[in-house]
């Protein structure tokens, strides 16, 4: 019988609703405090047999043959127009590759590579073992090796396993953040000492962190709506353009060649608690549609609105985006936090 984590958790105190962790009866201080998220909302998959390589290096983003075993990346997959059906975090675990994603995309995602499987000698299967959890924090870097002892903490792409039972990597971003995929049965081992050092958090806290670090996911009311580009997703590391032909590539490096793009993923903030609907649409200065949301979350240590949305970048850059066309509810546009330079990130 496996591992009914959910009511371990229900039993330490956590809320759900439906299938998703809305969070814990203690809550985190404040979004630097030293936390472990619950991502309840996102599901492993895995992908092995003896042609999984040369299968995934044909179909998604990711250079598949620079990802050694015990490495970690992030990328994504795209229909033959170059709009993504997928986004996800991949390891090489030295016999499978582990693929991480929304909840919502994970079955759909699967039947479109099965698709393009036939082919190959490959599997895919839903890893249902593993749950993932989210660590930040101010002090995360000195209480990890607490936790786990002996551990060094793994750097850049690198994965270190703890101890048979999950997978540890970093996570780039403007805080320093990590990510374990562990077997659902030894989550009742490691709580106690987790929850000494950490307070125990659920999904929407890690996504404010994500938000704040301007690092979209595709979900499902984002299927086939976006090329990479638009979310950014190239300049965070996600696409190789150096790696050749995968589905999608030639719509994808053309874009990126012609530098035209008039659109890309902005952090936006909006004073209050009414927490607008993904895909509202937004309008610029002259009150013409500018963008849209595609993700929204509470933020409850600031009484904000924290959202991401895919905006026009000459409304972006001049500050002047709105939730209505008569421009009475103005949102601030954030600077996003890392570089973006298309010539470069050809060289990735």
């Amino acid at each position: 019988m496996s591992f009914d984590w959910k009511a371990f958790l229900t039993k330490q105190g956590a809320h759900f609703d439906g299938d998703a962790l809305t969070g814990f009866s203690t809550q985190p201080a404040s979004l630097s405090s030293n936390a472990v998220s619950i991502l309840s909302g996102h599901r492993l998959i895995r992908i092995s047999g003896p042609d999984r390589q040369k299968f995934l290096q044909g179909q998604i983003s990711t250079h598949m043959l620079q990802l050694q075993p015990m490495q970690y990346s992030t990328g994504v997959a795209c229909t033959p127009k170059g709009r993504m059906y997928s986004s996800f975090h991949i390891i090489d675990d030295g016999d499978n590759y582990l693929l991480m994603l929304k909840s919502d995309i994970a079955e759909s995602t699967v039947e479109t590579l099965k698709k393009y499987a036939v082919f190959f000698k490959v599997e895919l299967t839903n890893a249902s073992e593993f749950i993932s959890l989210g660590f930040s924090g101010d002090d995360i870097q000195s209480i990890l090796p607490e936790i786990f002892a002996g551990i060094d903490l793994p750097r850049k792409n690198d994965v270190i396993a703890i101890n048979g039972d999950g997978f540890l990597h970093a996570i780039a971003g403007i805080n320093q953040r990590y990510g374990l995929w562990l077997k659902s049965e030894a989550l009742e081992k490691v709580w106690s000492s987790l929850i000494k050092k950490l307070t125990p958090a659920g999904e929407d806290f890690w996504s404010l962190l994500n938000i704040q670090s301007v690092m979209p996911e595709v979900s499902s009311h984002l299927i086939e709506e976006y090329i990479p580009q638009h979310l950014n997703l190239p300049s965070l590391g996600s696409v190789s353009f150096k790696k050749g032909c995968f589905t999608g590539q030639e719509i994808v490096t053309r874009m990126q060649n012609l530098g035209q793009q008039k659109s890309r993923c902005y952090r936006l903030t909006l004073p209050g608690s009414e927490q607008p609907a993904v895909n509202t649409k937004l309008f610029d200065g002259n009150g013409k549609p500018a963008g849209e949301i595609i993700q929204a979350v509470t933020n409850p240590f600031e009484k904000t609105i924290e959202m991401l949305a895919v905006v026009r970048i000459e409304a972006a850059e001049a500050n002047q985006v709105f939730m209505t066309a008569d421009q009475a509810k103005p949102l601030q546009v954030h600077e996003i936090p890392y570089t973006i330079d298309p010539k470069k990130e050809l060289q990735q």
